[in-house]
């Protein structure tokens, strides 16, 4: 087992800060709460000018994403597969081929998902240290001063694999449970169509889409295109949420959801049937986000609870 004590890790991480640009994501705290994603999905990013070709802006070095939790490890494996398929995102892998992710964590894993490397908290002094990319693995060589091994000789680690809808991080004890039937809640959010809960939740949320901003795994964009009196034209991707009016909205004016009824079970249809129907898994990892950050405070475990409890009893 490899490992790292406290003092060796800060000098570790001094090291990383000389050669490459440093993030420390838990102590970010621009843009408001914005996940991970804003490093390879920004905002607003612009794709395309009048020369013709993609707008490549590649930053001059490799950059460290430090801090990712569990759950945000499991987004960005997630993130990854869903920017691959259908056609790998460009712009996105760009990004993602430049970044160092070394995660952070204090549960006690078999397998730990995402990250180049991940640090393993075992007590106050010391971190599992887990090697998941080829790029991990050569990072912790050319430092191997600050590292050690215990048990034996440092060995070759295996990347460990993530068993399907087996990793999907945590949230309370009755999500937890939630997120590891992901055919369960497919079943249940597609059952409740007509549920009288978004009624409720109509009336209840604002449709601001902040619950789609801050989720690691909400990925919708538009396009604008913007011409300005010199002549150039930029085309640039903008984030989205499927709870905005325009979201839905076609030429000539008409909305395939013009309701906000209708818009925000999309949302959960999205995350939780779609998803499933095309990765075998929901597309939530119980960071909290969405509920922190609603000014409604609407909390989607509550409702994923009610419709659960009410699909139970439709049979009995």
């Amino acid at each position: 087992m490899l490992v790292i004590k406290e003092d060796n890790l800060e000098k570790f991480l001094d090291k990383l800060k000389e050669k490459f640009e440093f993030i420390d994501i838990r102590k970010d705290s621009s843009d408001g709460g914005l996940p991970f994603k804003k490093y390879f999905f920004p905002p607003v990013q612009e794709i395309f000018s009048t020369s013709g070709s993609p707008t490549s802006k590649k930053s001059k070095s490799d950059f460290v994403l430090y801090g990712l939790d569990l759950p945000d490890l499991e987004a960005l494996t997630q993130l990854d597969e869903i920017m691959e398929k259908p056609h790998e995102d460009y712009f996105y892998f760009q990004r993602r081929g430049q970044s160092i992710i070394i995660g952070l964590i204090r549960e006690n894993m078999d397998i730990v998902p995402g990250g180049d490397i991940v640090l393993e908290h075992l007590n106050s002094n010391k971190y599992k240290v887990w090697q998941n990319t080829t790029k991990g693995k050569n990072l912790i060589k050319k430092n191997n001063s600050y590292f050690s091994a215990e048990g034996g000789e440092i060995t070759e680690e295996k990347p460990p694999q993530i068993p399907k809808n087996e990793s999907l991080g945590y949230w309370q004890k009755t999500m937890r449970s939630m997120l590891l039937d992901p055919e369960l809640l497919a079943e249940v959010v597609e059952w409740s169509y007509g549920h009288e809960i978004w009624d409720k939740l109509m009336k209840q949320c604002l449709g601001c889409g902040i619950c789609t901003y801050v989720c690691p795994l909400c990925y919708c964009f538009s396009i604008e295109d913007k011409v300005g009196l010199d002549d150039k034209c930029t085309r640039c991707r903008k984030w989205t949420a499927c709870t905005l009016p325009e979201f839905a909205r076609i030429a000539g004016g008409h909305s395939f959801r013009p309701t906000l009824k209708e818009r925000y079970y999309n949302w959960f249809y999205h995350k939780f049937v779609r998803a499933y129907k095309e990765f075998g898994k929901s597309q939530c990892v119980g960071c909290g986000r969405c509920q922190a950050f609603c000014p409604a405070k609407i909390d989607i475990q509550e409702i994923l609870k009610t419709i659960l409890e009410d699909y139970k009893k439709k049979d009995e």
